[in-house]
């Protein structure tokens, strides 16, 4: 009997992922437009994609190139199957509703089956600059309930606890996230935040319930608890866990927000956790009650891996985290790089609460790699991880690193450099600076040949090979 998804050993981990993987691949890559070109570009079949091994043949992706492929929102990515595609590579799970409904219902009955599995009925908007719309089926809303109820039950939550979020309400995963942790735990939730309201307008909550966990934008923790200190007419007495909604905080700043919520008189043993996930994710992930060690993630709901930014291969240890959304229907992403920096994924036994599950270890930086810089022309993102697609694997090219930064000292415009070292002649430059540029997302990029290799893997060291430092 296989154990509970959070408690499972790494060879039934393995079991559940092929079992999800298996029948999901074809059909992720069949219905949606995008991965059906990208395989055709790849020279593989979708037939042939069945395990994490074949997924592994597929190049990551990144945001610029799935807006590059079917433009803004990437409608490219929906699971749009027609009815000789779902015979072809449904899951057999989908194949046996289909069939149950068609005999209660008929024709009609086939149609409700499929607009239940795959037609996008609620989208949140992902990617950096929000350009992605994430798509879910009616089917995939079950999904993320069940997540929001994982989430509070590895926050230490449950139907007995009253949260107010003052998360603001809009097309994020942020907001639809701490939603469905409070249906999926059952516990008794109010959202008083509106899009565009003040943080304020969470206080009156704290009259109409007795509450035992708050959930907040992590940039908002402290200033919240000072509001509720400052006011006459609110208590906070009951909070023990406060639900801090973005990366994990480094401990000077979690015992900054611990402290904040004390002075408002919350319980003195307050817990402070994350909830975070990249916006291109379709559920969040949560720290443990226990400890901070790390947010605990859903094997069985996705595939992770970390990505070298530098060479676009797998990294054993720190790097970009990748995200293949195992399962979920509404749209499809597969080996997307979400430009989160992490520190590296943990298949241990957490220290804390015993779960087996993959944690995401450290703080998560989020657009790690895509500056917002500012040019004479006016503002512009670049993704810096656009040279590893131009330079990764070129024989020509020994070391190369590139940086954004200042054009000068207390200058607000900035450029981007990519450095070279290799069998390059300056009459090389030009060429490869134009296919930079394009990769990279920006004009201001300008490359720079070093005659010596050592110069460049010395700064490599100092500073890092993909790196950003607009201050």
């Amino acid at each position: 009997m296989t154990a509970p998804w959070d408690r499972r050993r790494r060879s039934e981990q393995a079991r559940v992922e092929e079992l999800v993987l298996g029948p999901w691949l074809p059909a992720a890559v069949g219905f949606s437009s995008t991965w059906s070109q990208r395989v055709r570009d790849a020279g593989l079949s979708t037939r042939s994609l069945r395990s994490r091994e074949d997924l592994a043949l597929l190049a990551p992706t990144r945001e610029v190139d799935l807006l590059r492929d079917s433009g803004p929102g990437a409608p490219g990515l929906l699971m749009r199957p027609t009815e000789d595609q779902i015979k072809a590579h449904a899951t057999r799970s989908t194949l046996m509703d289909i069939a149950r409904s068609i005999r209660r219902e008929g024709r009609s009955g086939q149609r409700r089956a499929v607009l239940t599995e795959y037609k996008p009925i609620h989208v949140h908007r992902g990617g950096v600059d929000a350009d992605l719309a994430i798509a879910y089926s009616r089917r995939d809303l079950d999904r993320l309930h069940r997540a929001g109820a994982r989430a509070a039950a590895v926050l230490g939550l449950d139907d007995t606890d009253y949260l107010v979020s003052a998360v603001p309400a809009g097309p994020t995963l942020e907001w639809w996230g701490v939603y469905h942790l409070g249906l999926g735990s059952s516990m008794l939730a109010l959202h008083p935040r509106g899009a565009g309201d003040p943080l304020a307008r969470a206080i009156a909550s704290f009259r109409l319930l007795p509450v035992t966990a708050v959930a907040v934008l992590a940039g908002e923790a402290v200033e919240l608890a000072a509001t509720i200190t400052e006011s006459a007419e609110v208590s906070c007495d009951r909070v023990d866990t406060v639900v801090v909604v973005g990366p994990p905080p480094d401990a000077e700043r979690r015992a900054a927000i611990a402290d904040a919520w004390r002075a408002a008189g919350a319980n003195r043993d307050v817990r402070v956790r994350a909830l975070w996930a990249p916006s291109e994710a379709r559920a969040m992930w949560a720290e443990c009650a226990e400890g901070g060690t790390g947010l605990h993630t859903y094997p069985d709901m996705e595939v992770l891996e970390i990505i070298d930014p530098q060479t676009g291969a797998t990294s054993p240890s720190d790097g970009d985290l990748t995200y293949t959304s195992a399962g979920w229907h509404g749209s499809a992403l597969l080996r997307y790089q979400t430009g989160a920096y992490v520190e590296g994924l943990s298949d241990d036994a957490c220290p804390a609460c015993g779960r087996t599950v993959p944690r995401i270890l450290g703080e998560p930086l989020p657009a790690a790699w895509q500056p917002a810089i500012t040019t004479e022309a006016g503002g512009e993102r670049a993704d810096l991880r656009g040279a590893a697609v131009v330079l990764a694997g070129d024989p020509a090219v020994e070391v190369w690193r590139i940086e954004a930064s200042p054009t000068a000292p207390r200058r607000r415009t900035h450029r981007v450099l990519v450095e070279v070292a290799g069998r390059l002649a300056q009459e090389d430059a030009d060429g490869l600076a134009r296919r930079l540029r394009a990769a990279v997302g920006t004009e201001t990029l300008e490359v720079e040949l070093i005659a010596d290799p050592v110069v460049v893997e010395r700064r490599v060291e100092e500073l890092g090979s993909v790196f950003a430092d607009l201050t």
